[in-house]
C-alpha cells in the first residue's frame, strides 16, 4: 500500500471539482454497492485519461462518460490504480464526467476504511479514511492536495439505522423498509475527511450562539444509548470550545452547515469534516478535534511531509483551551506537562512512505511547541494576528497549505525573517540544551549582572529569544535575550542585590537545561519520586505505597512529579520536598533516587528536564521503576548503560527469571505490558543484567 501513496503523474494533470456518492452498504451481507460521479478539470494541456485511486478488490459493473449521451469508457486496473480512459483528448480547461458504478466487500481490504460492525447487537457501519484509505471503498483521486469544491452523499439503510456525514442534511426519503440520507458538503473537502457512520444512534441537540448572540448554528450528538448522559459534562463544553476557538482563530468555517459528533468503534477521535468521529470521550480529545475543524479540515496540510499543520495546530490548541477556561493555568504549564518531546526526528516528514505521518512526538507534540515558541519569539498579539490572518487568507481558506506558505503569513504579519526559526524546528532535530553561569558586581547604587549562556547539544545551534529572571529582595525582573552562538555573555544591571537568576522560567523555548554537580553531599539516604498521577488511578497504586512496595523498611524523603491529589497522600508518605522537575541541587543530597514512573498524565516530562545523567556520573545511585521505558531512556542514557533495544518498544512479558545472585524471580500475576526490552548482551562492561525474560521471544530479552 505505501508504493501508491503519493500523486502518480497523471494526476498532477487535472483538478477534482465534484464528488456524486450514491451508496447502499447491506449490513446483512456487509456488502457495499456504489455509484460515484466524478466533475474534473484538465489543467495539462491535453488529457485522454486520468488515474484514480480504487482498491482493486471492488468489482466494476459500469463505467460511462456521465450525461447525454451515455458512453461507455474503456478502464484498466492495476495496484489499486483505476485507468479511464476518455472517448476524446481533453483540452486545458475542459471538465470531463464519468460516472463508475461497482459493489464489493471493502472490509476485505488491507485498507480498513470501510467497516461493517455491530454495537449492542446492532448494525454499526463506520469509516476511517485517514490517510490515503478513501480508496478502499470508493473511486478518487485520494490525496489531500485536490479537494473537491463541493459533494454529495446519498446513503440508503434499513430503515431503523441514522446515517451521518458531512455538511447539511438535504432530506431523507423512505420507500418501504429503506431510507435514503442525503448529505451535501458545499464546501472543499479532502477525500480522507469524507465520513459515514451508521447506526440507530440516539441523538441530541445543542446550539452554537454567535455573530453577539444573533445567529444559532445547531450541535448535532449521534451517540450510542446512554452514552450521551455519561458523558454529559464534557457535552457540555462543546459549545464553549467552538466560541473559545472562534474567538482566538476566527469564526467556526463551517458554521452555516453544522457541527456533529458521532460516536463510532475506532479507539480515539477523527476530525471528519463537520462530523468529528469518537471512539473516547475526553475534554482533551474534544479539544483536539474541534481545532481541526480549522487546522485539518478548512486548510489542509498539502501533503503530508506537512502533517503538523494538522496536528500540531491542533495540539497546541489543547493547551489554548485550557489557557482560556482555566485561569490562571497557562499554556506552558500545559506544554510541560502533557506535550513535551525531547527525543530525535524532524517535524517534516521526509518520506510518507517509510516514516510514521502520524508520530505522537514530533507531528504532534514537537509541533505544538513549535506553535508554543512562535508565540513568544513574535509575541503574544501578533501571534493571534497569525493565527487569524492564516485563517482568513485567500490562498489558504478552504484550501491546503505548506509549512513554506505558513511561514510566509508568519513575516508578513510580524515583520521578522523567520527563516533560522522554522528552518531549525521544523527541518532540523533535537532543541537547545543550555548550561549557564553568572555573577555579578556592585556597581555605585547599581549591580551588574554577567550571565553565560552555553549551547551544549552537538547537532547545530539553536537561534531563540531566552527570557532571563533575575530575582532580588524587590522582587523579579525578566529581560529577554536573543541567544544564537556556543557560548555568549549578556550583561544586566538591577537596582537591588541579586538573589538568583534562572533562564526561561516560564517555559517558551523547548529545552533542557544541563545542570552540573558541584560537591555533591549524597549524605540525605533515599529520595522516592512518585511519576503516577493519583486521581486517574484506583486503590492499586495507593495500596503500593500503603504498603511501602516500592522502599521496604528504607527511611525516605519524598518528592512528586504532580500537584498534591485530591484526596491527600497515603499516610506511608512523608510530605513531598517539591514537585515537578528535581533540581540538581536537590538530588545531589540524596546517595539514592527510587523513581516510580508511568508516562501517563505527564510525569515524563519531569524525568526528562531532571539531570539523571549527570547525577548518576557525579556518583548517585538510581532505581527507575516505569512502564514504557524506552521512552525514559533518552540515547545518552541508552549509552550510558551499554543497552541495545529489541521486540516492539511496549511488549508484554510472561515471566521475568533472576540470572543475577541474590535476586528472586518475579511471579506474573497478570499480564505485564508496555515493558521494554533489551537484548542480554551489553556494549558497556559495567553494565550487569538483573533479570531475563525467557517465555516469549526466540532468544532470552533482559
Amino acid at each position: 500500500m505505501l508504493a501508491e501513496q503519493q500523486k502518480t503523474a497523471n494526476q498532477n494533470d487535472y483538478d477534482i471539482k465534484y464528488y456524486m456518492l450514491n451508496l447502499t452498504p447491506d449490513p446483512a451481507t456487509s456488502l457495499l454497492e456504489g455509484l460515484v460521479e466524478i466533475v474534473g478539470e484538465v489543467t495539462a494541456e491535453t488529457l485522454d485519461r486520468v488515474e484514480l485511486n480504487f482498491w482493486d478488490g471492488m468489482s466494476i459493473t459500469d463505467l460511462h462518460r456521465s450525461g447525454a449521451p451515455v458512453i461507455q469508457l474503456q478502464y484498466s486496473r492495476n495496484n489499486d490504480i483505476l485507468t479511464v480512459h476518455f472517448e476524446r483528448e481533453y483540452s486545458q480547461g475542459e471538465q470531463f464526467r464519468i460516472t463508475v458504478e461497482y459493489n464489493g466487500r471493502p472490509g476485505d481490504s488491507e485498507y480498513w476504511s470501510f467497516n461493517f460492525d455491530t454495537y449492542n447487537g446492532e448494525p454499526m457501519i463506520w469509516t476511517m479514511s485517514s490517510v490515503f484509505r478513501a480508496r478502499g471503498w470508493w473511486p478518487c483521486k485520494d490525496v489531500p492536495s485536490d479537494k473537491p469544491d463541493s459533494m454529495d452523499i446519498r446513503v440508503t439503510v434499513p430503515g431503523n439505522l441514522i446515517v451521518a456525514s458531512n455538511g447539511s442534511l438535504v432530506q431523507t426519503t423512505t420507500i418501504g423498509n429503506q431510507t435514503t440520507y442525503w448529505w451535501h458538503e458545499k464546501y472543499p473537502i479532502a477525500t480522507y475527511l469524507v465520513s459515514l457512520a451508521i447506526h440507530p444512534y440516539e441523538m441530541h441537540f445543542d446550539n452554537y450562539i454567535y455573530d453577539n448572540g444573533s445567529k444559532t448554528m445547531e450541535i448535532q450528538f449521534y451517540g450510542f444509548s446512554g452514552n450521551y448522559d455519561a458523558n454529559t459534562r464534557i457535552n457540555n463544553l462543546v459549545d464553549d470550545m467552538l466560541g473559545c476557538f472562534s474567538e482566538y482563530f476566527g469564526e467556526y468555517p463551517f458554521v452555516d452547515e453544522k457541527y456533529a459528533q458521532v460516536d463510532f468503534l475506532w479507539g480515539g477521535g477523527m476530525e471528519h469534516q463537520t462530523c468529528t468521529s469518537y471512539g473516547a470521550w475526553t475534554e482533551t480529545l474534544f479539544a483536539h478535534e474541534i481545532a481541526h475543524q480549522w487546522w485539518g479540515d478548512m486548510i489542509t496540510c498539502n501533503s503530508f511531509h506537512h502533517i503538523w499543520l494538522n496536528e500540531g495546530f491542533a495540539s497546541y490548541s489543547e493547551a489554548l483551551w485550557y489557557e482560556y477556561t482555566y485561569p490562571p493555568y497557562t499554556a506552558s504549564e500545559y506544554q510541560m506537562m502533557y506535550q513535551l518531546y525531547l527525543g530525535p526526528g524532524t517535524v517534516f516528514v521526509e518520506d510518507p512512505e517509510t516514516e510514521e505521518i502520524f508520530d505522537s512526538g514530533l507531528s504532534y507534540v514537537k509541533g505544538s511547541w513549535v506553535l508554543h515558541m512562535l508565540r513568544h519569539v513574535v509575541g503574544d498579539n501578533v501571534f493571534f494576528d497569525i493565527l487569524k490572518a492564516y485563517n482568513d487568507s485567500p490562498e489558504h481558506k478552504y484550501g491546503t497549505a505548506t509549512t513554506e506558505s505558513f511561514q510566509h503569513i508568519c513575516e508578513q504579519i510580524s515583520g521578522m525573517n523567520l527563516n533560522k526559526f522554522f528552518q531549525q524546528w521544523i527541518y532540523e532535530e533535537y532543541y537547545p540544551e543550555y548550561s549557564y553561569s553568572w555573577s555579578w558586581d556592585q556597581n555605585g547604587s547599581d549591580y551588574d549582572i554577567n550571565l553565560e549562556i552555553r549551547q551544549e547539544q552537538t547537532n547545530h545551534i539553536f537561534w531563540m529569544p531566552v527570557d532571563v529572571t533575575i530575582t532580588t529582595g524587590s522582587g523579579e525582573t525578566t529581560f529577554v535575550v536573543w541567544d544564537s552562538l556556543a557560548t555568549q555573555s549578556f550583561s544586566f544591571s538591577v537596582s537591588s542585590e541579586p538573589i538568583n537568576l534562572v533562564i526561561d522560567k516560564d517555559n517558551w523555548v523547548l529545552k533542557r537545561i544541563r545542570e552540573n554537580f558541584v560537591n555533591p553531599t549524597f549524605d540525605r539516604g533515599v529520595l522516592l519520586v512518585n511519576g503516577v498521577l493519583f486521581d486517574s488511578y484506583g486503590e492499586e497504586i495507593r495500596n503500593s505505597y500503603e504498603n511501602r512496595a516500592f522502599w521496604g523498611d528504607l527511611p525516605i524523603s519524598f518528592w512528586d512529579c504532580f500537584s498534591r491529589p485530591a484526596d491527600g497522600y497515603p499516610s506511608t508518605l512523608p510530605e513531598p520536598l517539591g514537585y515537578g522537575k528535581v533540581t540538581a541541587d536537590v538530588l545531589g543530597q540524596f546517595s539514592s533516587v527510587i523513581w516510580i514512573g508511568n508516562n501517563y498524565g505527564g510525569d515524563l516530562g519531569s524525568w526528562q528536564l531532571t539531570s539523571i545523567l549527570q547525577y548518576l556520573e557525579a556518583g548517585g545511585n538510581l532505581l527507575l521503576i516505569t512502564r514504557r521505558g524506552q521512552d525514559f531512556i533518552n540515547e545518552e542514557l541508552r549509552d550510558y548503560l551499554g543497552i541495545t533495544w529489541a521486540e516492539n518498544p511496549q511488549s508484554t512479558i510472561q515471566n521475568c527469571i533472576a540470572v543475577y545472585p541474590g535476586l528472586h524471580s518475579n511471579t506474573i500475576i497478570n499480564n505485564q505490558s508496555y515493558t521494554a526490552l533489551f537484548q542480554t548482551d551489553f556494549t558497556n562492561t559495567e553494565s550487569v543484567l538483573l533479570f531475563e525474560e525467557t517465555a516469549s521471544f526466540s532468544v532470552s530479552r533482559g
